[in-house]
């Protein structure tokens, strides 16, 4: 499992990327649209609609039946992708970061925000700055489920971060992911506070004022009086 999160790490060193891990498959959930269609239309809604439009694009780093499958991940908004990387927060015109691998990605339509895009950026940006990634720590998976945290309050699955989990605790109480992996992985003292279920909490509060504020938000409210 390490050695494949190594090697994927570093086939992808100059994309915007990070490594997680988990174990068997996919989630079944509705709303999968494969790598086939990476120019995902946003069907219903109008214009508006698709702006805020938010997905969950997923790309497993080996064959799909492997017993510890790692992950990359990454949010799209409008279409817009955000993910995590060595440099800090890399924003791109539709999923670039999953273009180093060879498998499907899948997008997990997560439904529309009313969490304005400045809003966004402007609260995740400083979270994850450049130098603070952690292969074990604070990763793109970290990333992914913040910001889906801050535009629908909802978490990323636990079974996308399950084996990281392990190799945290692992490596915490026995150094065991540093020294299989031959001193590649040392960890950053730039996430050592780190600690996303504190972010979360941050974030859905930051989102509540967005969402109030939000114009739709003020227009129903108006109505409604």
């Amino acid at each position: 499992w390490l050695k494949a999160r190594i090697a994927s790490r570093r086939a992808v060193a100059n994309t915007p990327c990070s490594v997680a891990a988990m174990s068997t498959t996919l989630p079944q959930r509705p709303g999968l649209i494969v790598k086939g269609q990476r120019g995902v239309s946003e069907a219903g809604g109008g214009a508006e609609a698709a702006r805020h439009r938010v997905q969950l694009a997923i790309s497993p780093l080996g064959p799909a039946m492997a017993p510890f499958l790692g992950y990359h991940s990454s949010v799209l908004v409008g279409g817009t992708e955000y993910a995590f990387t060595g440099t800090g927060v890399v924003r791109s015109a539709g999923p670039k970061s999953h273009d180093a691998f060879e498998a499907d990605t899948i997008f997990i339509d997560c439904g529309r925000s009313l969490v304005e895009r400045a809003a966004f950026e402007a609260a995740l940006y400083p979270l994850f700055a450049r130098g603070t990634y952690d292969l074990l720590r604070k990763n793109c998976n970290s990333f992914a489920d913040a910001a889906i945290c801050l535009l629908t309050g909802e978490r990323l699955d636990s079974r996308y971060t399950q084996m990281e989990a392990i190799g945290r605790l692992a490596d915490r109480h026995f150094s065991l992911v540093q020294t299989l992996s031959g001193g590649v992985y040392t960890p950053n003292p730039k996430a050592d506070a780190f600690d996303i279920d504190e972010v979360a909490d941050g974030l859905r509060a930051l989102r509540l004022g967005c969402v109030l504020t939000a114009p739709s938000s003020r227009a129903r409210r108006t109505v409604a009086v």
